[in-house]
């Protein structure tokens, strides 16, 4: 026979241990596959992901020019397209990951007192539900129906529009051929740009389909642009630097042209790439773990075997076999199913990361096969040569006689010589992963420290044993006796108690930090949004939010919110004005329960009076009982609309005796607030002047206002160069002396003195304890706060912020600046699970433009998909193969060699010893073999993610989360149950296997 048929007919007859070496170096060949292969697909997944939740403006390109007709702007649409075509012909790879553009013209005009932009858009009349006629012919418009009824607007009627600057330009007049109503105004065709958000002071844009309309009048500014939306499913990691030197081609190919790009897609690629790096790093250094294992465990399968055909080796060498061809003998089935397992490894390796990219990655992402998995492959196929050929040496090398003994050999010096090489590689690792544990080392201390324990445990069962034996020897107690003698006398028990360990350990680790990082995520993701729901919104100003909000949710299960930045010491310090009454409701705010939210949602609004609010007109009755000579005086009312800055409007020129002041307000027809009474010159100068004069009512339309002017505190003089003094009473008196041009004015308190807040983080201000700072709220000028209650975090604002009550806020800034063109301003609308589904169409309904919507289950499903994540979800598989390997280690340690085992046990049964106690010494022994590792490794594991995960990120990379896990339902109960029942079982197996071992055995002479 030839050395081949030898091979196949031993494999063949030693099946079933045939069969386990092929699955651990098959599971071997996987690990190494699965590292390349699962980082490139998890990889893709974070590019695909981070793309598809970008923006679109931000992820698109835009091309095109702003200006008058002296720009590139009033070029044709299709001049700049063919510039466009022409340069993209030029990078295949950039063209062929864009989408269709979509043109796009507008420019601001004005009717009568309204803004609105007029607007040209690709196709616009298929994404608007238009009742008449899309305004196919040259001077039609369409109108938004909130328009129409706003302004008394319908079809056929002609509207005169201004185009260009004010102080200059043309009149045009256009025909509306029909009303409109956008069919999803959030969708990703309208881009960032806001069409849709009417107020009292703006109309939704009027859409024309002639490009020609909009370049009627030369002075005017022309936004004209092709927008690009990048094709996110069609982008590939290689093809990430050729996106990135296409776009800085593309942008320098159109500058020639007068164009300019737009886009944000190098940023975001930018901020991709750290998770893709942290991927790259993590993964092969988690499956390093698994490997080692696989091999190690690998090597004791083939030790065991080989010691196992002992006998046979011994005949071989007997029958004059020499040295080569005896070690061929004993390890080539060995060798062969090695090999025979690496074309099985890929293949499984592959279609494990195929099935992780269907239920774990992004849609769309799959596997790749690259050479990375082949190089995987053969240095898992050299490892595995490696570990059999070291395995079989010793047992190869040995003398005839000692291939024949029965009895196995102790371990020797060697055997602690290897236990002391891996302690010190052990421990220079953790000490190195110690100085940085957010490095991919970190991921290495958890199985490092386990081996450390592993071996530590090992070394003391072996110690323990052999004193329980000497004892068992002095007290003649059969069954310790037996157990304690196999526990000292087998090396491989010593193994075993290691593989065991370092698996326990590396799963529990493993279970432990997913459940952390899954607690990490929730927190993270209910900081970040902030509620179950949040819309962010194109608003006018913080008031038309507020009655938008009020008109679209009147149940208050959804809450307007104004965010804005400032800085202090270099840091950012994020504001957020909030509808309080709301808050308790609306907000997701970690660490605190619905009644404590609103406890401190009530200090945040204390009790204040409310503002005066007028009507088309304002009335004011004042005595004056004596009037200065020179200069000539007036009064005036200091009157704010919403989002405007405040005006002064003249009521009338002071004279003596009671008289009623009055002036029309025809911007106030809904609604605008007095700020206060000021009283000046009539004709300007400098000339010093001394007045008293007694309000003694205000009211607007006929009805009466309410001024409390018999409360303190109500009425203040506003500081100024003039000497000004209040007095309370029936009714208001006002003593004002001084030379200052200005006027004096008297302010309505409507505010408190400080602006109550909630502070994370230090105080903006020089003493970090301070209760009161002042910082700039929603104007440019400082207002003060006061400290009403302290937080670790804010929603939506993090460890450093400052919330108040949007209301006072916006009062408080109405009193001095504008608020509609203050574009610092970020709006959004909190929503609970409660709020209407269809909130974001009633908030487009009443005038306000969702452009993005965020969701707490969103976040965590993104979140899910970063690196950290994915890369737990590796160790995670890691060690449950880990587990499944020391299983089969145990069944190993029961199976390989049972011939000469169940010998042993028949021939003490033989003796006398009774099958009872056989089975408690064997039971005993199991015990001690696997309940040591199994609570020492559950200990390392425990150990090792209480000292690593504080410095590990786990939702976001180069980040380490704070740990507020708690022991819970999750990945670490089911795991220990997946540990205890599995070595349960096989035990019960182990323990069936040697009720096999009666006298009966002794007669056929086997080993």
């Amino acid at each position: 026979m030839t050395a081949w048929t030898v091979m196949l007919r031993g494999i063949r007859y030693r099946a079933g241990r045939s069969f386990v070496v092929f699955l651990l170096a098959t599971t071997a060949t996987t690990a190494a596959v699965l590292a390349p292969a699962y980082s490139r697909a998890a990889q893709q997944s974070v590019l695909t992901d981070g793309l598809s939740a970008a923006s679109t403006d931000a992820t698109g390109l835009t091309a095109g020019a702003k200006g008058t007709a002296d720009s590139a702007a009033f070029k044709d649409l299709a001049e700049i397209r063919l510039a466009m075509n022409t340069a993209l012909a030029k990078d295949q790879l950039l063209a062929d990951r864009l989408d269709l553009p979509v043109a796009a013209i507008d420019t601001e005009i004005s009717f009568g007192d309204t803004g609105a932009k007029l607007a040209y858009r690709d196709n616009a009349c298929y994404h608007l539900t238009i009742d008449g006629a899309c305004p196919d012919d040259p001077g039609q418009i369409v109108v938004s129906k909130r328009t129409a009824t706003a302004r008394d607007l319908k079809t056929g009627d002609h509207l005169t529009v201004h185009l260009g600057p004010s102080t200059g330009g043309r009149d045009k007049t256009f025909t509306i051929s029909g009303l409109y109503t956008p069919t999803d105004a959030d969708a990703a065709y309208w881009g960032r740009t806001s069409y849709f958000n009417a107020s009292d002071s703006t109309a939704d844009a009027l859409f024309s389909m002639t490009e020609d309309d909009l370049r009627l009048e030369r002075t005017a500014t022309l936004a004209t642009r092709l927008e690009y939306p990048l094709r996110a499913d069609r982008v590939r990691l290689d093809d990430v630097a050729g996106l990135r030197t296409g776009i800085q081609t593309l942008g320098d190919r159109l500058r020639g042209e007068e164009l300019e790009l737009t886009t944000a897609l190098p940023a975001v690629l930018r901020d991709i790439d750290a998770d893709q790096a942290s991927i790259g790093r993590t993964a092969p250094v988690i499956a390093v773990p698994l490997l080692l294992l696989c091999w190690f465990v690998l090597f004791l399968l083939v030790a065991s075997l080989t010691e196992e055909r002992a006998p046979e080796i011994a005949l071989a060498k007997l029958r004059g076999y020499p040295s080569g061809r005896a070690t061929r003998f004993g390890l080539g089935e060995v060798l062969l199913l090695i090999v025979a397992a690496v074309p099985a490894g890929i293949v499984a390796g592959l279609l494990l990361v195929q099935v992780a990219a269907g239920t774990l990655l992004a849609d769309g992402v799959g596997v790749e096969v690259r050479w990375p998995v082949f190089a995987g492959a053969a240095l898992a196929l050299a490892a595995g040569l490696a570990a059999a050929v070291l395995a079989g040496r010793q047992t190869l090398a040995r003398p005839i006689l000692g291939l024949l003994r029965r009895v196995p050999e102790r371990g020797g010096r060697r055997a602690g010589v290897a236990d002391g090489v891996v302690v010190a590689l052990a421990a220079a690792s953790l000490a190195a992963a110690a100085n940085d544990r957010g490095s991919p080392l970190a991921l290495l201390a958890p199985p490092l420290l386990a081996v450390v324990v592993g071996v530590a445990a090992a070394r003391l069962l072996g110690l323990w044993s052999q004193a329980r034996l000497r004892i068992a020897r002095r007290r003649g107690r059969i069954v310790p006796l037996l157990s304690a003698a196999q526990l000292s006398r087998r090396p491989g028990g010593r193994r075993l108690v290691v593989v065991v360990t370092v698996a326990v350990a590396l799963l529990t680790f493993a279970a432990t930090a997913w459940d952390a990082a899954g607690q990490a995520r929730r927190d993270t993701a209910d900081d970040t949004v902030g509620a179950q729901r949040v819309l962010t919104v194109a608003a006018d100003h913080p008031s038309a939010l507020e009655a938008a909000v009020d008109r679209a949710d009147p149940g208050g299960h959804s809450m307007a919110v104004v965010r804005a930045s400032q800085r202090f010491d270099n840091a950012p310090v994020e504001l957020l004005g909030v509808q309080t009454g709301r808050l308790a409701d609306v907000a997701v705010w970690r660490g605190h329960a619905r009644a404590d939210v609103g406890d401190i949602a009530a200090r945040l609004h204390p009790d204040v009076a409310a503002p005066l609010r007028l009507g088309k007109d304002v009335t004011a009755e004042i005595s004056v009982d004596a009037l200065p000579a020179k200069p000539a005086l007036r009064v005036a009312a200091v009157v704010a609309a919403p989002g405007q800055p405040p005006r002064t409007i003249g009521l009338g020129g002071l004279g003596k005796g009671t008289r009623s002041y009055h002036a029309s307000l025809p911007a106030c027809g809904n609604g605008c607030r007095l700020v206060g009474l000021a009283i000046g010159r009539a004709a300007g100068g400098s000339e010093p002047f001394a007045v008293s004069v007694v309000v003694r009512g205000l009211s607007s339309e006929g009805a009466p206002l309410a001024p409390a002017f018999d409360l303190a505190g109500r009425w203040r003089a506003r500081p100024g160069a003039a000497q000004v003094s209040v007095r309370t009473g029936a009714a208001l008196g006002v003593d004002v002396s001084g030379s200052d041009p200005s006027d004096a004015v008297v302010e309505h308190v409507d505010t408190p003195e400080a602006l109550p807040a909630v502070l994370a983080g230090g105080a903006p201000t020089d003493d970090a304890a301070a209760a009161t700072f002042k910082l700039p709220g929603f104007s440019d000028q400082p207002q003060p706060f006061t400290v009403a209650a302290r937080a670790g975090n804010l929603p939506r604002a993090g460890r450093r912020g400052v919330l108040f009550d949007l209301d006072y806020a916006t009062r408080m800034a109405e009193r001095g600046a504008s608020l509609a063109d203050n574009g610092s301003l970020r709006y959004e609308v909190w929503a609970a699970a409660a709020a209407p589904a269809d909130l974001d169409r009633r908030l487009a309904s009443a005038g306000v433009q969702v452009l993005r919507t965020e969701t707490i289950d969103g976040q965590l499903e993104q979140l899910a998909r970063r690196a950290p994540a994915l890369g737990l979800w590796l160790y995670l598989l890691a060690g449950g193969v880990a587990i499944l390997l020391a299983i089969g280690v145990v069944l190993l340690t029961a199976y390989v060699g049972v011939r000469a085992r169940l010998y042993e046990l028949a021939a003490l049964r033989a003796a006398g010893v009774r099958s009872g106690q056989l089975r408690r010494a064997v039971f005993r022994e199991y015990r001690a073999l696997l309940g040591v590792p199994l609570v020492v490794g559950l200990g390392a594991g425990l150990l090792g993610a209480m000292v690593m995960l504080p410095g590990i990120p786990l939702v976001t990379v180069g980040v380490a989360s704070p740990i507020t896990w708690e022991l819970g339902m999750g990945a670490l109960p089911v795991a220990v149950a997946a540990i205890v029942a599995g070595l349960a079982a096989a035990v019960l197996m182990a323990l069936r296997l040697m009720s096999r071992a009666t006298p009966e055995r002794l007669r056929d002479g086997a080993a």
